[in-house]
């Protein structure tokens, strides 16, 4: 008995089948529907010997509650309206998302190596490479041809594949003989 009353107390659990927690998770979950979830047998006998017909059923709150499909599909659609609605006003007004002013140079390198394929993919259109280095010094200090030439070095120990591997390259010794004068 102390077992229960400890499992009880902490997984919450109610006691009886006929508590108003127990009504209602059963209700919700469909186990409660119509009074036939716990329907015992007819001429089944409880402890007293008295003929029992509908079990705990019989006496849960709302075994009533959804008789028709037309009445579950407006709690299901109810319950999805619902729950949009709160998640909208969490994400909205609760805990809206919080932007900060960062720089790219704070990018992981994968997606320095992106922006550098990025860049190299569109030199390969324009070739133009004061364009390709002003795209790349948004970087930081680094010369551009150094920021190129670490996005070659990132793809090349990573797997890039080869024609993105050859466009870097491309850019790198496009960077390395520009001059920045027009």
């Amino acid at each position: 008995m102390a077992w229960r009353h400890r499992c009880h107390a902490f997984l919450f659990i109610p006691p009886d089948l006929t508590s108003p927690v127990t009504s209602i998770i059963l209700i919700l979950s469909g186990q409660a529907r119509l009074g036939r979830a716990f329907q015992i047998p007819p001429g089944s006998k409880d402890s007293n010997g008295t003929e029992v017909s509908l079990g705990a059923a019989g006496r849960l709150l709302g075994s009533f509650y959804m008789t028709s499909n037309r009445s579950r599909w407006l709690f299901i659609i109810l319950a999805l309206i619902a729950g949009v609605g709160i998640g909208l006003v969490y994400g909205w007004v609760i805990n809206p998302v919080d932007y900060f002013d960062l720089t790219p140079d704070t990018l992981r390198a994968d997606y320095k190596a992106d922006y550098v394929l990025m860049t190299a993919e569109a030199y390969h259109v324009e070739q133009d490479p004061g364009l390709a280095a002003r795209r790349l010094a948004i970087f930081g200090t680094k010369s551009p041809a150094a920021i190129a030439a670490d996005g070659l070095n990132y793809a090349r120990a990573n797997g890039f594949s080869d024609a993105d591997t050859i466009l870097i390259q491309e850019l790198v010794t496009a960077l390395q003989a520009w001059s920045g004068i027009r």
